[in-house]
């Protein structure tokens, strides 16, 4: 994986810690990856986000992960979800500010698809992946028209219930036989559904 360059971007509750990796054959994408949850273990450091970072850099695009409020150097509290929608937008604005002339696209795992899926709809990303999104222990509104959304899940989360997920109309999901919400056991078939998931992105 290319170098990462450590960044403090200016957040609503104060500074997020943040690791920006430009892709070495650039496509002029920018994905932002939001991390599971914070009073969990979750950060920037998350290995289904390597996972994910791993194969948006192979294709081109540059990924900038990031920690929450409260995570890691990252100062405030953790605020259920509410003031971490504030904390992506305020990395949006810097990604778009930095990168003006890049598609920005989001990706999120778990806790952090919910953050992503709260915030599209202000943020209107090119692309969204929704990574194991806890469709069945969090609140993820209904919509009707979500085809620039592209979820993953494991038949065997427990926090993700496919009845719920296929509610979303999400353009397309991809569930991955035998795995878990950790994917654990399951990294080449994450590999394959992330690049599955970019593909209608790169036509």
């Amino acid at each position: 994986m290319p170098a990462s360059t450590r960044l403090e971007i200016e957040g609503p509750a104060g500074s997020l810690e943040a690791n920006m990796t430009e892709a070495e054959a650039s496509i002029g994408v920018t994905a932002i990856l939001c991390h599971p949850h914070p009073l969990y273990g979750g950060s920037m450091q998350d290995a289904v986000l390597e996972t994910s970072a791993s194969v948006l850099l192979d294709h081109g695009v540059g990924c900038l992960r990031f920690n929450f409020r409260g995570v890691g150097a990252s100062t405030g509290q953790h605020d259920k979800g509410i003031g971490e929608v504030d904390d992506l937008a305020a990395v949006h604005g810097w990604v778009s500010r930095e990168y003006p002339d890049h598609k920005i696209w989001l990706l999120g795992y778990s806790f952090g698809a919910n953050v992503v899926w709260r915030a599209k709809d202000a943020l209107n990303p090119a692309h969204t992946i929704l990574v194991a999104p806890p469709v069945g222990a969090m609140e993820f509104t209904e919509s009707t028209n979500e085809s620039s959304v592209y979820a993953i899940a494991g038949d065997r989360d427990d926090f993700v219930k496919e009845a719920n997920l296929q509610k979303l109309m999400v353009g397309q999901a991809h569930i991955i036989a035998g795995a878990d919400h950790f994917f654990s056991g399951h990294h080449r078939e994450l590999v394959d559904a992330v690049g599955q998931a970019i593909a209608p992105a790169l036509r």
